[in-house]
């Protein structure tokens, strides 16, 4: 037995934050494993034009690959191909830079440890009942996630994970991004909502 919570707040400049709590309820003393993601789908301009900044470097597992573990060598993720991965540890920020919109979609999250970056591209989605032919070509999806260790609560205890996505001029790039506004616990108090 468990408990989800879900906050969703609407920021003055636009800024959606999304706050997701979950409880373990169970009344026997067992512990209770889950993994999370948001599943955020971004529309784009053209996805073989976006950069996806903030993962550089980092390890992810490749679903292509049955979880294959590599490392990132590229100084962005760029789109030349399906695309289905989960990155590792990554940091609190990333950014999905799209210079023909002129714009920056800002990602930024709170005890979510992964993020997972997809794109099905051109065979897939037309095997997809759910999915138009082309539709691959307009957007991206960037994952706020934790789902390479599950995460473990204790009867009573309750894990937080928090999303911001926000929108600035292209100028911008993830090294660019203010620090002091990266998510932290106190983003939306419990009584700024109703």
């Amino acid at each position: 037995s468990f408990e989800y919570r879900l906050r969703v707040a609407l920021g003055p400049g636009g800024d959606l934050m999304l706050t997701s709590r979950i409880r373990n309820t169970n009344a026997d003393g067992k512990p209770f494993s889950f993994t999370f993601a948001y599943h955020t789908y971004f529309s784009i301009s053209d996805i073989s034009e976006i950069r996806v900044e903030g993962l550089e470097t980092l390890d992810y597992l490749d679903n292509l690959q049955d979880r294959a573990r590599f490392t990132e060598q590229g100084d962005a993720i760029v789109f030349e191909s399906e695309l289905d991965r989960i990155y590792l540890g990554t940091p609190s920020k990333i950014a999905i830079i799209d210079h023909e919109k002129k714009r920056t979609f800002v990602v930024r999250k709170g005890g979510l440890p992964d993020a997972v970056v997809w794109n099905p591209w051109d065979k897939k989605a037309k095997a997809m009942a759910d999915f138009g032919d082309d539709e691959y070509k307009r957007m991206v999806c960037v994952e706020a996630a934790a789902i390479e260790k599950a995460i473990t609560l204790k009867p009573g205890e309750e894990w937080t994970g928090k999303l911001e996505l926000s929108a600035v001029p292209s100028s911008y790039y993830s090294g660019q991004l203010d620090p002091d506004r990266v998510i932290q616990d106190s983003v939306v108090p419990e009584d700024s909502v109703s």
